[in-house]
């Protein structure tokens, strides 16, 4: 009868002991996930001590591991998500914050791989954020046309979002779908009409077409919308200088160089609308400007061009 009284004690003792060392580690826990948004430091110095007291409460890795990632810290942070992922293979969005991280150490085909991961894992997920994470590291990455497939997807999810439209409309450009591209420009400025960089990137759409005469007419849009931007200025010069309109386009790389003085692609393509219209001279100082402002497209140019001259004219 003693060992049964000593028998039951001892269980009843061990049980309150550790259900007091839970809710201790769960204390610890707390502390950490607080400071989480206020002191990424204490963050990890109490998550470190909840794990040093329960080195399987998974949690304790995951919030960690967010902590490292906030603190740049991403080797740190990779190993903490593969340990919580280990105790826990139900926890999914391990896959994005892995993207997360392996996007903000450079290595894009190691994030695009988990985004792919969290969206294999989550079909049902209809937030279309994943989709949009994946799509910007295709897109990083050159391929244009799964960056496309991906926002299309997100589109479809979140119809009423104008910035995934946004980036759909940027890849379809960069893949040179231009029909689409127009489209969906056009469905951007019905979204917003008083935001002038919709006309812009319109203009520019007809622009690559060669639909000189359209690219104008956005263009004018937008500076109507906003006549301080200055690449709208140089945009219709471009424009302008493709329909031999020399004149207008000069007038137009003035207004932008007087907006920003400081690109030397504007130089350079005054420099180039200068030597067409025949000033020489004048196309050897913007090219040079160009040149002093770290733009050397045209330093080819300068050189057959412009420093030939000079050295024959000294000579005579």
């Amino acid at each position: 009868m003693r060992y049964l009284i000593t028998l039951t004690v001892y269980v009843i003792f061990g049980t309150s002991v550790i259900c007091q060392t839970q809710d201790e580690v769960k204390k610890v826990f707390h502390k950490g996930y607080y400071y989480l948004s206020v002191d990424n430091e204490k963050a990890v110095e109490y998550l470190s001590q909840c794990i040093e007291m329960d080195s399987t409460f998974e949690d304790a890795y995951f919030h960690r591991g967010i902590s490292y990632f906030k603190g740049g810290h991403y080797k740190k942070a990779l190993y903490d998500f593969d340990r919580a992922f280990e105790l826990d293979p139900d926890l999914h969005i391990i896959w994005m914050y892995k993207g997360f991280t392996y996007r903000n150490m450079g290595l894009l085909e190691e994030a695009l791989s988990n985004f792919s991961q969290y969206i294999t894992n989550n079909p049902t997920d209809t937030t279309a954020y994943s989709y949009i994470l994946r799509g910007k590291m295709k897109y990083e990455l050159g391929d244009f046309n799964g960056a496309i497939e991906d926002y299309d997807m997100a589109v479809k999810l979140k119809p009423i979002e104008e910035k995934y439209h946004y980036y759909r409309f940027v890849a379809l450009y960069e893949a040179k779908q231009y029909k689409k591209a127009l489209k969906s420009a056009s469905k951007l400025i019905e979204t917003t009409p008083d935001f002038y960089g919709y006309y812009f990137y319109k203009g520019n759409v007809y622009h690559d077409l060669g639909h000189y005469d359209s690219a104008v007419f956005m263009y004018n849009v937008a500076i109507i919308k906003n006549y301080q931007n200055s690449d709208s200025y140089f945009y219709r010069a471009l424009s302008y200088q493709a329909e031999k309109k020399y004149k207008k386009a000069l007038e137009d790389y003035n207004t932008a160089i007087v907006l920003n003085d400081e690109d030397g692609y504007y130089f350079s393509e005054r420099g180039n609308c200068k030597y067409e219209m025949g000033n020489k001279t004048g196309a050897c100082e913007d090219w040079d400007i160009a040149g002093n402002l770290g733009y050397y497209e045209d330093f080819e140019k300068v050189k057959r061009l412009c420093i030939t001259s000079a050295v024959v004219n000294g000579k005579n």
